[in-house]
This record gives C-alpha cells, sequence and structure tokens, in this order.
C-alpha cells in the first residue's frame, strides 16, 4: 500500500478470483478513506505476481513483481507500467536465463527511468540484482550481487548522489 498525491491509496497484491490464469497481479485504487474508486488485473494463464508499486512523476504507476515463463517453477521478473487509470502502457520481462527470477522492489529514477532489484537463481546459486532501465523498460545496464550460496534484495532506493542503496539478506557473508 502506498499513498498516492491525490490523497488516496495505491494496493498491489494477488488475485485467484479475478483475471485471466492460476493467479494474477491486482491493482487497486482507493480514495482516503479507503473505498476503492478502480481495480485492475495483470497477467496470463500462468501465474503472475506483484511485490511492488509506486507512482510515477505522470501520475501514473509501475509495479515489479514476477511472472510464470515457460512452465511450472519458471519465472521471469514482470514489470508493469500504467497511466493513472490503471490501463496498461508497457509490460516488461527479464530473465536471466534461469529457473526464476523474482522482482522485489521498484522505483523511478531523477531521470524518469526505473531501478528495481530482487533475487534470482544463478548456477544452483541465488544471487540479489540490480536492472536499470530507461523510461520505457529497456535495460541500460544490471549488476548481479552475492556469493556461493543464497542472496536476495528487498529494496531499492535512489540515493541523493545518484546512486543506489539495497537492502536485502545474505547466506554467503558473515556469521
Amino acid at each position: 500500500v502506498k499513498p498516492t498525491a491525490d490523497g488516496g491509496y495505491i494496493i498491489v497484491g494477488e488475485t485467484y478470483s479475478f483475471g485471466s490464469g492460476d493467479n494474477d497481479v491486482y491493482l487497486i485504487k482507493t480514495d482516503s478513506v479507503g473505498d476503492t474508486i478502480w481495480t485492475k488485473t495483470y497477467g496470463g494463464p500462468g501465474w503472475d505476481y506483484a511485490y511492488s508499486v509506486k507512482q510515477t512523476f505522470d501520475g501514473g504507476y509501475v509495479l515489479v513483481g514476477y511472472a510464470e515463463s515457460g512452465g511450472p517453477e519458471s519465472y521471469d521478473v514482470y514489470v508493469i507500467k500504467t497511466d493513472e487509470n490503471g490501463d496498461t502502457t508497457w509490460t516488461r520481462t527479464y530473465d536471466f536465463g534461469n529457473t526464476w527470477d523474482f522482482g522485489y522492489s521498484i522505483v523511478q529514477t531523477a531521470d524518469s527511468g526505473y531501478a528495481f532489484t530482487g533475487e534470482m537463481d544463478y548456477l544452483g546459486a541465488d544471487n540479489a540484482f540490480l536492472i536499470r532501465t530507461d523510461s520505457m523498460g529497456a535495460t541500460l545496464w544490471t549488476k548481479t550481487y552475492g556469493g556461493s550460496f543464497r542472496e536476495g534484495a528487498y529494496r531499492v532506493i535512489q540515493t541523493m548522489e545518484g546512486g543506489y542503496a539495497l537492502a536485502g539478506w545474505s547466506n554467503s557473508f558473515g556469521a
């Protein structure tokens, strides 16, 4: 749940009750007292999830999560950009070429692009990642972080000097 510029709220989650498949992304816009203004679902016939939503500079929304991409237990990062009414402007999936990739947090960057983070399965080890895109979701660069065991990043922010800070966990470093 995030507050919106009009004093209402935007809520993202998942639903099994509506949409086109097993599980779909569910976006709800409310007014200031929580009354529903509109709802939208996004996704295909497989499992689709969203973990983070942010209002964008143009008054729309951007969501990140993951989508089933090719069969059971095969997922790609899923980013959806909408207008202010929740209508899809564009969608993108991002695949590291492995079993699963999950997106957990997204921010709009100062130049109107996006940065998002999560975890990916890579050669049997899970690593945190950070992807930076332009305003239409085209990848500008990708970084991965981690060691021999499981790592992931749940949050990303853009810092005052234009860099990024990630928060998550590591099973490879420390005691």
